[in-house]
Formats: C-alpha cells, structure tokens, sequence
C-alpha cells in the first residue's frame, strides 16, 4: 500500500469516526428534545388538570362537599340499620331458643306428670274400688242414728211431723172447738 493510499483511509476513517460521532450527538440531542417536549406536555396536562379542578372547585365546591356529606351520612344511617336489623335478629333468635327451651321443659314436666299420674292411678283405682264397695255396704245397711238423737227419742218420745203423711197423726195439735154461733149472724142478737 502506498502512502498515499494510507493516507487517504486514515482521512477515511477519521471521517467515518467524525460521522459516527455526529450521528451519536444528533440521537442524543434528539433523545433529550423529545424527552424536554414530554415534560412540557406532561406539566401542561397537569396545569390543565389543575385549572380544570379548580374551576370545578369554584362552581360546585360547596355543592359537592354537600353531597359527599349527604352520601356520607346515607350511608352511616344504612350501616346502623344493617347493624340494628342483625342485632334484632339476634335478639328474635335468643328469644326463639328461650321459647324452644321452655316448651320442652313444659313437654317434659307433663310427661313426668303423666307418669307419676299413671303411677297414683294404679294405686287409686284400688282404693276407689274398696271405696265403692264400703259405699255399697253401708247403703244396704240400715242408717244408723247418732248417740244425741237416739237419747233425745227416749227422753221426749218419737212425734211425727205434719209433713210425713204415712205416719199416724196421733200427736198432732188438739183440734178447735166448734163455734156456737154463726158469723154471719147479727151480734145484737147475743
């Protein structure tokens, strides 16, 4: 090779480096004027945002507040009727339970009833039966008068009474004398 030849690749090369090196600046500035346009962008879109906000803010700031209030109040009123209706049912499950316990105890206090019944009927039915048959015997005897009544008999004597027509009245009152003058009789004539 010749140094001519040499010399000429070298400025070749050298030019070749050059151009590499302004294409790698180029990419880069280009890299930073698209990143610097995004950054620009993006603060616009957020000074836009702000505006927009605050322009939201100053026609319906109250009014929205309000209504968040108001949602926010609805919504704690629908969290206590949540929270009352579960302790209600709560309440409705305990008092049903207690009922449930209840009748069981009642169920099972008539069933022992029953039984100690049954029990008492075995021993009753004996003792109704002696019952009758001592109630039987004494209707086919006599009746017997009290000791009082039987010494009153002797002392004064048995009188029947005007009410029992089966007996003699030999006892009875003394009859009136018959009257000697007529009562429909003029007195003057005595």
């Amino acid at each position: 090779m010749s140094r001519a030849e040499r010399k000429a690749r070298r400025q070749e090369e050298r030019e070749a480096k050059q151009r590499q090196k302004e294409e790698e600046q180029r990419l880069r500035e280009e890299e930073k004027a698209r990143e610097l346009a995004e950054r620009a962008a993006a603060k616009e879109r957020e000074a836009a945002e702000r505006a927009e906000r605050k322009a939201a803010k100053k026609r319906g700031g109250r009014r929205a507040r309000r209504e968040e209030k108001k949602a926010r109040r609805v919504e704690e009123r629908l969290a206590k009727e949540r929270q009352k209706d579960e302790e209600r049912r709560l309440r409705e499950e305990e008092k049903d339970r207690e009922l449930a316990e209840r009748a069981a105890a009642r169920e099972r206090e008539a069933a022992e009833r029953a039984e100690r019944k049954a029990a008492r009927a075995g021993k009753s039915r004996r003792a109704r039966k002696s019952a009758r048959a001592e109630s039987e015997r004494r209707q086919n005897e006599p009746e017997r008068l009290d000791h009082d009544v039987v010494a009153r008999i002797r002392q004064y004597g048995m009188t029947a009474s005007p009410a029992e027509p089966d007996q003699p009245r030999g006892a009875g009152p003394a009859p009136q004398p018959p009257l000697t003058t007529d009562p429909n009789e003029p007195r003057d004539a005595e």
